[in-house]
């Protein structure tokens, strides 16, 4: 292929005359520079401008403070930042919450628990109370905690304990003669008699007895034992004798037939 002018080759002379423009835009002929042959460049150590204003390829500006800086940004967001990764998620935002302490649950505990023990506490009680009651064991009476031995067991008014019995009776056209024994468990204690018929209600005190020892009144002492003779001039029947204190007051009572 001839290079001819104005055929647009790379490295041919200009076209002359009215010849076609190369694309790159009219230039000088030879390329700017220090030669023999070619023009100085410009005062001030500016290039000769290219086909748009800017100057040719390899032609730095003499200048460094007359380099284009990078255009602004106009569309109002944040530029290119070259330590973030093409395509790397964004931050992630911070909250003031994040370093607010644990919330306290030691008084929620607390009420649980005591909720749960008031419950607890309320169906043991309801629980109890549906049991069957318990019948209460009989107390023993007197003469249930009585010494064991012979005789018919007493009690003092000041509880102290004691036997008494009826060893014979007779009966006279006077009355009814008593051989009586009494026994004392518990103490010192004081005694006397008196007797009524099963056929009315009137009392009947003793008086004196034709056999000895007599005792109508006396003392029995503790684990010595008190045996004599009681007569009551009454009719002859079925009558209840009784066993009193030294007062008067009754402490037991004994039937005996007429």
């Amino acid at each position: 292929m001839t290079n001819t002018p104005g055929s647009g080759w790379p490295g041919a002379p200009p076209p002359q005359g009215h010849g076609g423009t190369p694309p790159w835009g009219a230039q000088p002929w030879p390329p700017a520079g220090p030669g023999p042959h070619g023009p100085a460049q410009p005062a001030g150590g500016q290039p000769h401008p290219g086909p748009h204003g800017q100057p040719y390829p390899g032609h730095a500006p003499s200048n460094p403070s007359q380099q284009q800086p990078y255009p602004p940004n106009d569309q109002g967001s944040p530029g290119f930042d070259p330590r973030q990764a093409i395509g790397a998620p964004p931050p992630a935002s911070v909250s003031i919450n994040q370093f607010a302490p644990p919330p306290n649950r030691t008084p929620l505990l607390i009420t649980l628990a005591a909720l749960v023990t008031l419950v607890l506490v309320i169906g043991g009680g309801i629980y109890v109370r549906s049991l069957p009651a318990a019948e209460p064991s009989p107390s023993p009476s007197p003469s249930q905690t009585a010494a064991a031995g012979p005789g018919h067991p007493f009690s003092t008014p000041d509880e102290r304990k004691g036997r008494w019995e009826i060893l014979d009776s007779v009966w006279t056209d006077e009355g009814l003669q008593l051989q009586i024994r009494i026994y004392s468990d518990s103490g010192t204690i004081s005694f006397s008699f008196m007797a009524f018929s099963n056929a009315s209600t009137e009392v009947v005190t003793p008086t004196n007895s034709p056999r000895t020892p007599d005792i109508r009144k006396g003392i029995a002492y503790f684990s010595d034992p008190v045996t004599g003779y009681v007569f009551f001039p009454m009719a002859r029947g079925d009558a209840t004798i009784i066993l009193a204190t030294g007062t008067g007051r009754q402490m037991s009572a004994l039937p005996v037939k007429g």
